[in-house]
């Protein structure tokens, strides 16, 4: 007969295998979610994208980034609706830098599968590089990324230092982490790259107004690493994250682009 320390040990054991078997269900069930941010985290964008229908899979969905040290925003990414396409996703405003260095993409149909769906993308030569090119150097997943599941958001968590040029190019923040960044989300049905043809399966949602004429049409914004705070869109007409339903370009078809909500969080500072 076990001693009552024994049985109290072996009760705990009992208790923590329950436990232990509880939290690999819940991991199940998330959908293979990446480590959450935690204490020995460094500086992170927590990103959450919420749309006006089911997330498709095979949709592409994109968090555009361009990383030059630039507080005053003198160029950004922004969606690219017609021919010629480029890329099939998107542009610079101008053509003096690059228009974005980085990209996170959410598609299970991406040109780097991954496991949870994300994917990282850096464009060779960073700022002075030209994403017009459409050539990616893949740079793996996320430190944390939610698969939509069949629902109507994409949620991620990006560390500041995985921006970090490649050796050889060029650095616009001297070694520190990125303080001053353009941002931009793009959902879109395709992404053709004929110079010449117009897809007309081919639907895009941005940040702004995406209808034509609305003034805030190609709308980037610019954001502030350097302490924890938020930016998030709103349905205010005027404010700088105006972020109206139903204004997918050419026509609201698919309100599984259709981006309906977005925040961006600054953590760990």
């Amino acid at each position: 007969m076990a001693e009552p320390w024994q049985a109290a040990l072996i009760g705990g054991r009992s208790l923590l295998s329950v436990l232990a078997t509880l939290l690999a269900l819940l991991l199940l069930l998330t959908g293979c979610a990446r480590a959450p941010h935690g204490a020995g985290a460094g500086v992170r964008l927590r990103v959450v994208i919420r749309h006006n229908g089911p997330v498709n899979d095979f949709y592409h969905y994109f968090f555009l980034i361009r990383n030059a040290a630039d507080p005053s925003g003198q160029n950004g990414p922004i969606p690219v609706i017609l021919p010629p396409y480029l890329n099939g996703f998107a542009t610079g405003q101008n053509a003096a830098t690059a228009g974005f260095t980085d990209f996170v993409e959410y598609s299970r149909g991406q040109r780097q599968p991954t496991a949870s769906g994300y994917g990282l993308y850096h464009v060779p030569d960073g700022i002075n590089g030209d994403p017009n090119r459409n050539v990616f150097a893949a740079r793996g997943e996320p430190e944390y990324a939610v698969p939509p599941s069949g629902g109507t958001t994409l949620q991620f968590e990006l560390d500041l230092s995985r921006l970090a040029p490649s050796p050889g190019e060029p650095d616009p923040n001297n070694g520190q982490l990125p303080r001053y960044l353009q941002v931009n989300i793009v959902a879109t049905t395709t992404t053709p790259t004929n110079p010449a043809t117009p897809d007309p399966d081919k639907y895009v949602d941005a940040m702004g107004d995406q209808r034509l004429g609305s003034g805030s049409f190609n709308t980037f914004l610019t954001i502030d690493t350097a302490q924890n705070r938020i930016y998030e869109s709103s349905s205010s007409v005027g404010y700088l994250g105006y972020e109206p339903l139903d204004d997918v370009y050419p026509t609201p078809k698919d309100p599984g682009v259709d981006i309906a909500y977005w925040s961006i969080r600054i953590e760990g500072r």
